[in-house]
């Protein structure tokens, strides 16, 4: 970036800084305002036990031929192994790589469906679930390759261990090659008015509870995913949807919980770096945490703390990231079209809560 256009982003910064004081205080009155309504229009969520534990995995593919290679094999030993009536339906998003073909001709056991265009991670996802008939829905990455006992211990905590029905997702522990970004082992902390998304090493023994269930590893009770709405299009075409999903389901009541023994072996972003290259990704991943915290977040204090830390948040996120600050206030501007939305989201999501967003994050403390 050259010296004037540092220029004009460091001339821009207070101004956008300013208005999103504004828009906090205003995000807070308009909470206040729809406070009666969402009183009067509320709804305890159902906690029930899936009818069964077969499963639906959702595989999303574009271009990963080499990638299927090694996942489908390993993925076929982990069904069989698995009791149970499960089917595995390849999503291929508009490939050109011969990765449908090739899926058609040398592994018949999977049902494949052909959309004509890449339509990215949500809604590709979304035509998977549209034609699953099991009762868990289980979203898998195609550039993962999964333990043979991966499908037996994700969903065994939807046995006997839910024994009160509020179990909403498993997600596995994930290893990577070369440097560790991914756990599974998901938690979360607010830092001035930041909420931060972490990865531990997680370890063996009962499931524990995580903030979120990654979609691209977990397994999801169909039910409860469908009455939140799945993956949201708020956040096309990719990253904090999960999250997103998670969160709305712990505030329903629900929980998201870690299966050590489920293992599955992950390229970190493997097609989506390919598709839009590092810097558009964290952009991305950055405007839409911003469209998160509009969408989710609730507390007052925490709202007002996020507006008055931005410029500081956005200094050492940006350092984090290696990018310009600039960068982040692109990615703020990027959300602005998207506000609206996300304020619907919001209102219409409260009457179903049961929990407050601090009563979310004591539940998955970063130890």
């Amino acid at each position: 970036m050259s010296a004037p256009e540092r220029f004009l982003w460091l001339l821009l910064l207070p101004v956008v800084w300013t208005l999103l004081l504004a828009f906090a205080v205003l995000l807070l009155l308009f909470d206040l305002l729809a406070t009666p309504f969402v009183w009067c229009l509320r709804r305890a969520p159902r906690d029930e036990r899936p009818p069964t534990h077969n499963a639906s995995i959702v595989v999303l593919n574009w271009n990963g031929l080499h990638f299927l290679r090694e996942l489908l094999p390993s993925l076929q030993v982990a069904v069989l192994r698995c009791p149970g009536d499960h089917e595995v339906i390849v999503v291929d998003n508009g490939s050109d790589d011969g990765s449908a073909e090739w899926v058609q001709k040398a592994h018949g056991w999977v049902r494949l469906v052909r959309l004509p265009e890449n339509r990215f991670f949500i809604r590709g996802n979304a035509a998977g679930a549209a034609v699953a008939s099991r009762d868990l829905l289980v979203f898998l990455n195609n550039d993962m390759r999964v333990e043979p006992d991966w499908l037996v211990e994700l969903l065994r905590p939807f046995g006997a261990e839910d024994r009160t029905g509020d179990l909403f997702a498993v997600t596995s522990r994930i290893e990577m090659q070369g440097q560790r970004t991914e756990t599974g082992f998901a938690r979360g902390f607010v830092r001035q008015g930041e909420v931060r998304f972490v990865q531990v090493p997680g370890g063996d023994g009962p499931p524990a509870p995580v903030l979120w269930a990654g979609g691209g590893s977990s397994a999801y009770d169909r039910r409860k995913h469908d009455a939140i709405g799945g993956f949201e299009g708020l956040y096309e075409p990719c990253y904090v949807e999960d999250v997103s999903l998670s969160y709305q389901a712990w505030r329903r009541g629900w929980r998201c919980v870690y299966a050590h023994r489920s293992v599955v072996h992950h390229a970190h972003r493997g097609t989506s770096t390919r598709v839009f290259g590092r810097e558009r990704v964290e952009r991305l991943d950055w405007r839409n945490r911003e469209l998160f915290f509009v969408r989710s977040i609730t507390d007052p204090w925490w709202v007002l703390q996020h507006a008055l830390w931005w410029p500081w948040t956005l200094r050492k996120r940006a350092a984090r990231l290696g990018l310009a600050p600039a960068q982040g206030v692109r990615a703020v501007l990027a959300a602005v079209p998207r506000l609206p939305h996300a304020l619907w989201r919001r209102v219409a999501a409260r009457r179903h809560y049961r929990r407050s967003d601090r009563q979310v994050l004591a539940q998955v403390p970063v130890e």
